[in-house]
């Protein structure tokens, strides 16, 4: 209501504004068009701002207001032994094993419910019900509790999945390429030894403009054994002359692929099935 009380004031302001300028005024018939530009884009910009800052004092007031109120239900509720733990959507905590943990909760008799992060609230006003819950969880069940049980409901989930392809990202950080000692060194291993043995066309026309890349990309799947499937590769040149060679140089990724010995990806140290995506650049 207060904005678009807001929105009302400032159309009737600038219909007072225009008839103004509209009516001559001697007084400042010396005066240049951009004056009145100036005046004018002033006025409106100070009449918003005030309206604006009204606006978000009394949405301040609201999210306050809220806030306490939901703290004193999640008060009254701990004080009858209901205890809620919230999942927080759309955040770095949506985790895979979401059906696994709250079956573990429920034996701790907490229940289970769901909440969202708003960008555009304070953080300290928003979900706090939902916190006082939390702290009073970790009160009683001790600070690790929840993280022991996610542990345990992600071993459960990947136990039940052990046939899923996990996404790259889903495994454990261990390379997948032999000898490797760090997983970073996945990410440079591959590319330095797939270039020492290709080599490229006598003809081949390198890279000029260095803000434009070729590259050579593919994904596969690196299975349990060892063993790789489904090898898809894509190629893209900045130069088009070069595609002549296109299939000179999928073809040596293809074997390249098939001749390495990958190292199985592991997920909560189980080894399972994973996507494994690969990119090299041209020169």
């Amino acid at each position: 209501m207060v904005l678009n009380t807001g929105i009302q004031a400032l159309t009737s302001l600038s219909l007072i504004i225009l008839t103004c300028f509209l009516t001559k005024n001697k007084r400042f018939e010396n005066k240049s068009e951009s004056f009145y530009h100036v005046k004018s884009d002033t006025i409106f910009y100070d009449f918003a701002s005030i309206e604006m800052e009204k606006w978000m004092l009394e949405e301040r007031k609201h999210l306050d207001s809220t806030c306490k109120a939901e703290t004193k239900r999640a008060e009254t509720d701990i004080k009858k032994n209901k205890l809620v733990y919230f999942h927080y959507f759309g955040m770095i905590d949506s985790y895979r094993s979401n059906v696994e943990i709250n079956n573990l909760l429920k034996k701790h008799n907490i229940k289970v419910d769901s909440a969202l992060h708003y960008c555009t609230v304070p953080i300290e006003l928003q979900n706090c019900y939902a916190r006082v819950m939390r702290k009073e969880i970790d009160r009683k069940f001790g600070n690790r509790f929840i993280d022991s049980l996610r542990h345990i409901a992600e071993l459960q989930y990947v136990n039940k999945n052990l046939n899923k392809i996990y996404s790259f990202e889903e495994c454990d950080t261990i390379s997948r390429y032999p000898e490797d000692k760090t997983y970073s060194d996945f990410f440079k291993s591959y590319e330095k030894n797939f270039w020492s043995s290709v080599k490229y066309p006598d003809d081949y026309e390198y890279r000029k403009d260095k803000d434009y890349y070729s590259y050579l990309s593919a994904d596969f799947i690196l299975h349990k054994n060892g063993n790789v499937s489904d090898i898809k590769i894509r190629l893209t040149f900045q130069n088009k002359k070069n595609y002549k060679y296109a299939s000179y140089f999928i073809n040596e990724l293809k074997k390249f692929i098939k001749n390495t010995k990958w190292v199985p990806a592991k997920t909560m140290g189980i080894i399972v099935n994973s996507e494994v995506p690969l990119t090299l650049h041209f020169k």
